[in-house]
């Protein structure tokens, strides 16, 4: 299967607002080891980030749910 690219546009004018507007909710705190430390992603790598690691969360609990209803729970009624 080829690769499928996910892609999203903002336009030109609304960048800004809308990094400012995301990085408002998801704060952008991460730091580097350095001393001192500074700021791991500016605001705009931040958003790209936190929306790449959402994505990679979403497909993991996906898995796990797929994993968790296969699984068939056991009857043991008969056990004595």
């Amino acid at each position: 299967m080829a690769d499928t690219v996910l892609s999203y546009t903002i336009p030109d004018n609304k960048v800004a607002e809308y990094v400012a507007d995301y990085v408002y909710v998801h704060k952008n705190t991460e730091m580097t080891t350095d001393d001192p430390p500074v700021a791991k992603y500016t605001d705009a790598q931040w958003v790209r980030e936190h929306i790449m690691r959402w994505v990679r969360s979403q497909i993991t609990r996906g898995k796990n749910a797929q994993y968790r209803d296969a699984a068939t729970a056991s009857d043991v009624s008969d056990v004595t």
